[in-house]
């Protein structure tokens, strides 16, 4: 049995109140998870331990004690395999995202094949099928797009394994343990009791979470890619498609009109793909870090920033920075400080707010 676990600190619910995020919630196919104090918990016992919740995670919050994603398309790369199947070292082929499909159909040296043999057979295989072909026929949509001439299939293959035989002597396991297998052998038993577990799993933000959370960092999924769109060849022309088409990434717009330069897209934003200076003078945007999670859009009031309606596959060829809005930024002539110019008085927000509460303290009538 798989323990589940979450980087809270990964979560962007942690980081945002108003995030409406629930992709775990929805793709879960024993609706363990829910929402508990506006923060994912679940029982780990009832978790089937599929992966399903990895691969929906916008910001890959959810691990699983006994499979990683990026190790499995590593180990499928460097013994050049060409099926992939929930038989072999993948829990189910729904652990696997969007991303992480394209990436290893990029740089697999053949066409990789899904193999859905066992999907009849299995429990959970109504949701979980779902999610594999919705993945799958946008992965394909992409390649297309890019004009690789492969393509992923999911078929059955009836791909037979040979079960690992298993050592019995007790004293020839201890023989080879060292010291550093010991303590693995100890933490894997440590992971299979607490995945027994029938209580609910709640959870809350420590130090340590804020600290991860600062550090805005692109999920490795993402780096992945980066890597495999550098090998894949660049296309005649970079096609434009329906931002509805692709699921990781997008590309933004902000309303001039309506921004009110709040700063909250930017400070919230769990990649940095937002960002501006230290005088909130601009917002710029990095496609190529965006994950699409949402949280800028859950904390705009004015709804300022939206997503483009097309997406350009130039973005993930040749990624570069744009500039969403700039904003005029001056000394304030109370006190020095720079800040967003607005019109009116050359005084900033904390001054202006300042002098109005001096003058209702001196019954002074503005």
């Amino acid at each position: 049995m798989s323990l589940l676990t979450l980087d809270i600190g990964r979560c962007v619910r942690t980081t945002n109140k108003f995030s409406t995020c629930e992709k775990c919630v929805e793709v879960c196919p024993v609706e363990t998870i829910k929402i508990s104090e506006h923060l994912p918990s679940f029982v780990p016992n009832d978790c089937v331990g599929c992966g399903g919740c990895l691969a929906a995670c916008p910001d890959a919050a959810f691990k699983l004690d006994t499979f990683s994603p990026l190790n499995y398309i590593f180990s499928f790369l460097e013994k050049k395999s060409v099926v992939a199947s929930c038989k072999e070292e993948i829990p189910c082929l729904a652990a696997l995202s969007t991303e992480e499909i394209l990436s290893l159909s990029l740089l697999s040296e053949t066409p990789v094949v899904f193999d859905k043999a066992h999907c009849a057979e299995c429990s959970i295989a109504k949701p979980n099928v779902a999610l594999i072909e919705e993945r799958i026929e946008e992965v394909n949509f992409l390649l297309e797009a890019m004009e690789v001439e492969k393509s992923v299939r999911f078929e059955s293959v009836e791909l037979s394994v040979e079960e690992e035989k298993v050592e019995n002597d007790r004293r020839a396991f201890f023989a080879k343990a060292s010291i550093k297998e010991a303590a693995k052998a100890k933490q894997v038993f440590e992971n299979k009791v607490e995945a027994l577990s029938e209580e609910l799993k709640e959870h809350t933000a420590s130090v340590e979470d804020i600290q991860s959370i600062r550090a805005k960092v692109v999920p490795d999924r993402r780096k992945l890619l980066q890597m495999a769109m550098k090998r894949a060849g660049v296309p005649t022309q970079f096609h434009n498609i329906d931002a509805n088409d692709i699921s990781f990434v997008s590309q933004k717009m902000i309303d001039e009109e309506s921004c009110t330069n709040c700063q909250m897209c930017y400070r919230i934003c769990p990649t940095g793909a937002l960002s501006s200076d230290k005088y909130g003078g601009f917002i710029d945007f990095d496609a190529i870090n965006c994950i699409k999670c949402q949280s800028c859009h859950d904390v705009c009031e004015p709804d300022s920033i939206t997503i483009k309606n097309v997406f350009s596959l130039e973005q993930l060829f040749k990624p570069k920075r744009e500039q969403l809005i700039k904003f005029s930024v001056k000394r304030c002539d109370e006190c020095g400080m720079p800040f967003v110019y607005r019109g009116g008085e050359i005084m900033c927000d904390r001054c202006r707010v300042e002098e109005e509460e001096a003058h209702a303290l001196w019954g002074i009538k503005q």
